[in-house]
C-alpha cells in the first residue's frame, strides 16, 4: 500500500508541475458529470409532479425552460471540460516527453548502455506515446475515477431512502462486479504472454510482406499460398487463445445484466407499493427507476476504474525506475579546468562492464605527456575503445583512478570535464543539419575560425561543388535535395567538428574503418598535421597508419602488453610484430592478385 501511494504521489506531483489549474478543472469535471444525469432525472420528476399538480402554463413553461437552461450549462461545462481534457492531455503528454528526454540527455553514459538500460528508457518513453498510454489517458481515469465514486455514494444513499434492503442488494451487486473484474485481471494476465508471442508472429509477417529483399524467392518459389497458410493459422490460434477470455466476458455479462434486472424489479416494486401507500410522490418513481440503472452503470465503472489506476500505478513504477536512476560522476561543483598543457595519467584502472564476468581492462598504468601523439592497437575486443572511453569520462573505472595534470578526474565536473575532449568516434550517426551546423554543433560561431578549419580540412574543396554549399543538408532520407557525403567527406567533415570545438585533447576511435588502407593512410595524415598542438589519442586496426604516432601501446586480453615506438616494438617482434607482418602481408598478397589478374592491353578490343 505504501508503494501504491508513492506512485499515486508521483502523479499529482508531476501534474501539479504541468499545470496546477488543472485539479480545479478535475473537480468541476467530475462535479458536472456526475450532475448531469441526476439533473435530467430530477427534470422527468419535476415535469410529471408539475403536470400532477396542475400549476399554470406560463409558470409550467418558465420553470421548464429554467431547468432545460440549467442543463444546458452543465451539459456545455461537460463539453468545454472534454475538450480542456483532450487538448491539455496532449500537452502533458508533450510536457512528459521532454521531461523524459531531458533526463536521458543527462543521464550518465553508463546508465543509458546496454539492453536493461535502453528498456528502461523505452518503458518510460513509450508511457507518452499516445492518448491511450499513461500520461495521455491519466487525467481522464482520475475524472472517472472520481465521478464514479462519487456517483455511487450519491445514488445509493438515493436508493437507501426507498429501502434500506437496497444497500444489502448494492453491496452483493459490488461484490459480483469485483469478482468478475478480478477474473478479468487474473486472465488477461495468463493469456499475456500466449497474446504477445501471436501479435509479434503476426507483426513478423506483416513485416515480412513488404520486405523487397524476398520479393524474388516469393515469386520463384511460389510462397504466396504458404505465406496464406502460415497466416490464417496464427490469426486462428490468436481466436483459440482468446476463446476463454470471450467466455467469461460473457458470463459477466449475463450475470450483471441478472442483477441490474433484478436492482430495478426490486426498485419498481418498492416505488408502486409507496406510491399506492401514499408515503411518496408519483414523481418519484422516475428518480428512483432512473437511479438503479445509473447506480448498476456507475458500479461497473468504478470498479473499472479501480482496475485502470492499479495498471497505472504500476506503468508509473516504470516511469519512476528511470527518472530516479542516480548519477555515476560528479556533477556538482568540481576543481577547475587546467590551462596549461594537458598530461593524463592512469593507475591500476580496471573495467568489468555489466552482465559480464571478466574485466575488459585490468590493473591499466599509464602516462600520457603533453601534446604527445599516442596509438592504441591491438586485436578485436582487447579494450581499446574501453579504454578511450574511460578517459574520456564515459565510463567510470571499477578500481583505481585516472588523473588529469595531478587531478583525479572524479573531482571534476563531469560536463567541465568534456570540454577537454574533441572525439571523433568510429559510428557516424548524422543528425538532419546543414554541414555548417554539423561542424559547429551549437557552439557559438566564428567565422574566422570556421573558415580556416575549412580550408585545414580540405572541405573547402568539396563544399563548393554544392549548389547550397556549406548550407547543404546530409541526411536524403529527411530532405530530398540533401547530399550523402563519400567516405573521406564525411571523415574531413567529422574531423572539422572535432577541431572546432578545439579541445585540448584529440581522440580518434577507428574513425576509418569503412575506409580502405590508402584513403585511411591520407586522413591520418591529416590528423598527425592538426594535432601538433593537442595531446591526441589514437586507436586503428590497421597498424599501417599509427606508426608514424610518438607512442604505441599494444592492449593484449585487456592488459598493456608492449610500450614504445613502431620500430621498437618491430625490433622486439611479438604481437605487435605479428600483427603488423600479417597485415603487411595482406596487403602485399592482395596487391599482388589484383596486378595477376588485370587484363594485358595488345591494343585490340578486349
Amino acid at each position: 500500500m505504501k508503494e501504491k501511494g508513492k506512485q499515486i504521489n508521483i502523479l499529482l506531483k508531476e501534474l501539479y508541475e504541468f499545470k496546477p489549474t488543472v485539479f480545479i478543472v478535475i473537480i468541476l469535471a467530475t462535479v458536472t458529470s456526475v450532475a448531469l444525469p441526476l439533473l435530467q432525472l430530477l427534470l422527468s420528476a419535476f415535469v410529471i409532479q408539475w403536470l400532477l399538480d396542475g400549476i399554470a402554463i406560463q409558470d409550467y413553461l418558465i420553470r421548464l425552460l429554467g431547468f432545460v437552461i440549467l442543463i444546458g450549462i452543465a451539459q456545455m461545462a461537460n463539453y468545454y471540460f472534454m475538450l480542456y481534457q483532450e487538448e491539455n492531455m496532449n500537452h502533458f503528454r508533450d510536457f512528459m516527453r521532454n521531461k523524459i528526454q531531458k533526463r536521458y540527455l543527462k543521464l550518465d553514459y553508463p546508465l543509458i548502455m546496454g539492453k536493461e538500460a535502453q528498456e528502461k528508457y523505452n518503458n518510460a518513453s513509450e508511457l507518452t506515446d499516445n492518448n491511450m498510454t499513461l500520461f495521455g489517458r491519466l487525467v481522464t481515469e482520475i475524472i472517472e475515477l472520481c465521478s464514479s465514486f462519487l456517483g455511487v455514494i450519491l445514488y445509493i444513499n438515493i436508493l437507501s431512502q426507498l429501502e434500506s434492503l437496497f444497500l444489502v442488494v448494492v453491496g452483493i451487486f459490488l461484490l459480483i462486479v469485483v469478482f468478475f473484474n478480478v477474473l478479468q485481471v487474473k486472465m488477461d494476465k495468463n493469456l499475456f504472454q500466449a497474446k504477445a508471442a501471436n501479435s509479434q508472429k503476426l507483426r513478423y509477417l506483416k513485416k515480412v510482406y513488404g520486405e523487397s529483399r524476398i520479393t524474388k524467392d516469393v515469386r520463384i518459389f511460389q510462397m504466396k499460398d504458404w505465406f496464406k497458410k502460415v497466416e490464417d493459422k496464427t490469426i486462428e490460434s490468436y481466436h483459440d487463445i482468446l476463446k476463454p477470455k470471450v467466455k467469461l466476458t460473457w458470463t459477466e455479462s449475463i450475470i450483471v445484466n441478472i442483477g441490474i434486472i433484478g436492482i430495478s424489479a426490486l426498485s419498481y416494486i418498492r416505488s408502486v407499493q409507496l406510491i399506492a401507500a401514499g408515503a411518496i410522490p408519483v414523481s418519484s418513481f422516475v428518480v428512483f427507476a432512473g437511479s438503479v440503472t445509473i447506480l448498476a452503470q456507475t458500479i461497473i465503472t468504478f470498479v473499472t476504474s479501480v482496475g485502470k489506476l492499479n495498471t497505472s500505478l504500476n506503468e508509473t513504477k516504470k516511469y519512476d525506475e528511470f527518472m530516479s536512476q542516480k548519477q555515476l560522476f560528479n556533477h556538482d561543483e568540481g576543481h577547475i579546468l587546467p590551462e596549461e598543457p594537458l598530461s593524463i595519467e592512469l593507475r591500476n584502472v580496471s573495467y568489468t562492464y555489466p552482465n559480464n564476468d571478466q574485466p575488459t581492462l585490468e590493473n591499466i598504468s599509464l602516462t600520457i605527456k603533453a601534446y604527445e601523439n599516442l596509438a592504441i592497437v591491438g586485436e578485436n575486443g582487447a579494450g581499446k575503445s574501453t579504454l578511450t572511453n574511460l578517459i574520456a569520462g564515459l565510463l567510470k573505472p571499477d578500481s583505481g583512478e585516472i588523473y588529469i595534470n595531478g587531478v583525479a578526474q572524479s573531482d571534476f565536473n563531469i560536463s567541465d570535464y568534456y570540454s577537454l575532449f574533441a572525439p571523433v568516434f568510429q559510428e557516424k550517426f548524422l543528425l538532419t543539419y546543414s554541414i555548417k551546423e554539423t561542424i559547429i554543433q551549437g557552439l557559438p560561431f566564428d567565422e574566422v575560425k570556421y573558415q580556416h578549419i575549412l580550408k585545414l580540412t580540405g572541405m573547402n574543396e568539396f563544399i563548393s561543388t554544392f549548389e547550397s554549399k556549406d548550407e547543404t543538408k546530409i541526411v536524403r532520407a529527411v530532405y530530398p535535395d540533401g547530399v550523402n557525403l563519400s567516405g573521406g567527406q564525411l571523415q574531413k567533415l567529422k574531423l572539422a567538428q572535432a577541431l572546432y570545438k578545439d579541445a585540448p585533447v584529440l581522440l580518434l576511435d577507428e574513425p576509418t574503418a569503412a575506409l580502405d588502407p590508402i584513403a585511411e593512410h591520407q586522413i591520418y595524415q591529416d590528423y598527425f598535421q592538426f594535432s601538433k598542438d593537442k595531446l591526441s589519442i589514437f586507436i586503428s586496426h590497421r597498424l599501417s597508419s599509427t606508426r608514424f604516432c610518438d607512442r604505441l601501446i599494444y592492449i593484449k586480453n585487456g592488459k598493456i602488453s608492449e610500450v614504445g615506438t613502431h620500430e621498437e616494438l618491430i625490433a622486439d617482434q611479438k604481437d605487435y610484430f605479428k600483427l603488423y607482418e600479417a597485415q603487411a602481408y595482406y596487403y602485399r598478397h592482395d596487391k599482388e592478385e589484383i596486378v595477376k589478374d588485370e587484363p594485358v592491353m595488345t591494343g585490340g578490343i578486349i
